[in-house]
């Protein structure tokens, strides 16, 4: 898995990602989708369901309608 900085950079450009659940923690994936969001750019996010719903919430916030979850 590529480390947290180099997602974010991918995102700014606006590279649509497919990123494990389980891989990176809520707060990396809130900051990722943020970017994603800005970019319209599209975020999957696979194994969803390893995390708890008010933490698919808090990303959704940052990335409605611009992010697939995969359980």
């Amino acid at each position: 898995m590529k480390p947290t900085n180099d997602l974010l950079t991918l995102a700014g450009l606006g590279v649509n990602l497919i990123l494990d659940a389980e891989q990176k923690p809520t707060t990396d994936l809130i900051q990722i989708a943020g970017i994603i969001k800005m970019k319209s750019a599209h975020l999957t996010i696979k194994n969803a369901s390893k995390k708890p719903l008010a933490d698919l919430m808090q990303i959704c916030s940052v990335c409605q309608g611009n992010i697939t979850f995969e359980f």
